[in-house]
């Protein structure tokens, strides 16, 4: 399915090392190793050297780039190490003396601008490897560009897209079947996605359960791209886009300001909240959001208010609990000043576990199969709403 080799993409001269599929669409790359260190000629040599490490070499015998893998065993001071290109796109590197082929070095610990089947998308906690997207900085440069996606593991975890160090896009909290608020995930017959949260790492991954062949790009211009390959038109499709429409725009309306695509203009404040600036707020600049029409005060009396069909808040500054009841989650929201809002972590079988939230709410949107949060209200808001 792949190949590896030196290319040059697109009107550019400059050579790198790179992966992409043999038996279809040629030329499709899905990892390059060399990013930021190109070769300008063809003179460049892909070897594993006498540490073990997997190099590569220009026509001056420059090293210009290394996988720095660490070999656990030698035997008679000699490395023994055996490269293999698996048919799912990932090289790795085997350590030919350990009784259980230890794991060198893979490329999947690296990705680039693609995310393929088999990856794990996301942070292992014990060695502190970090799995993230970047994108080409243009078609013709595959050096890392200004995008990049990763899950930021403060609070629940959470998938932000950024430009440079902005964020612009986040991913709901995944909800045991789909992530809040993108109905990419929902299942079907192409694939089947699985969000690990453990102690150990954290990470997003999927496989492919059908004959379809596909692949997500975080592209040049910052867009998260699902591609299926059509063997009937030999191209690749779009199959579903993240960051195209307004709403996909990270905290575009602010503190408890709520978008929906079906409004114009697209942010209002939610039931029981105002603008902050009214005059900047008719402007259509909805940043600085909403206030509390009541304040909060800790002795205050106080419900919680249902609010259905929304992407579940920012959960950087929150907590959670697998094995909660929704009851169980009230009633610690309920003992805490500072907690603002609950919901269930998992919707599936009727909803299960505990998250919480301890800040001001934001980056909210409206949808028609979103999921329902329960927030900290004034009792005088709550005349006349469905509270729990």
């Amino acid at each position: 399915m792949f190949e590896m080799g030196f290319f040059s993409p697109g009107k550019s001269k400059n050579r790198y090392l790179a992966i992409w599929y043999k038996k279809i669409s040629a030329g499709t790359v899905v990892w390059v190793a060399n990013r930021e260190t190109p070769i300008n000629d063809t003179s460049g040599i892909f070897k594993v050297n006498r540490q073990g490490n997997l190099v590569i070499l220009n026509g001056e015998d420059t090293m210009v780039w290394s996988s720095s893998s660490t070999v656990g065993m030698r035997r008679n001071g000699l490395v023994a190490v055996v490269v293999q290109l698996l048919d799912n796109g990932n090289l790795v590197a085997w350590d030919e003396y350990s009784t259980n082929k230890n794991l060198i070095w893979q490329s999947f610990d690296y990705p680039g601008d693609t995310f393929l089947q088999g990856m794990k998308f996301g942070k292992d906690l014990v060695t502190g490897l970090e799995r993230y997207m970047t994108s080409w900085k243009s078609p013709d440069d595959p050096s890392p560009g200004i995008y990049n996606s990763l899950i930021d593991t403060n609070g629940y975890p959470q998938i932000f897209s950024r430009k440079g160090s902005v964020l612009i896009m986040r991913f709901g909290p995944w909800r045991g079947l789909v992530f809040s608020g993108f109905g990419v995930d929902i299942p079907n017959s192409v694939y089947k996605s699985e969000f690990v949260v453990s102690q150990k790492e954290i990470y997003y991954s999927y496989e492919l359960v059908g004959p379809v062949i596909q692949r997500i790009v975080l592209t040049w211009n910052g867009r998260i791209q699902f591609l299926h390959w059509i063997e009937r038109i030999q191209d690749w499709i779009v199959y579903a886009e993240t960051g195209g429409d307004i709403c996909a725009r990270f905290e575009l309306c602010g503190l408890y300001g709520s978008c929906s695509m079906n409004r114009h203009p697209p942010c209002s404040c939610m039931e029981g909240f105002e603008p902050i600036i009214p005059q900047e707020w008719e402007a259509s600049d909805w940043s600085k959001g909403c206030q509390r029409k009541v304040p909060l005060n800790c002795g205050s009396e106080y419900g919680f208010k249902r609010v259905s069909g929304v992407k579940l808040p920012d959960t950087r500054k929150s907590w959670y609990n697998h094995s909660m009841t929704l009851g169980e989650c009230d009633l610690a929201c309920r003992n805490n000043c500072s907690c603002m809002a609950y919901a269930n972590l998992d919707s599936r079988n009727g909803g299960s576990g505990c998250l919480i939230w301890f800040d001001e709410l934001r980056d909210i949107a409206e949808f028609d199969d979103g999921d329902t949060i329960y927030i900290r209200m004034a009792t005088t808001e709550l005349a006349g709403t469905h509270t729990y």
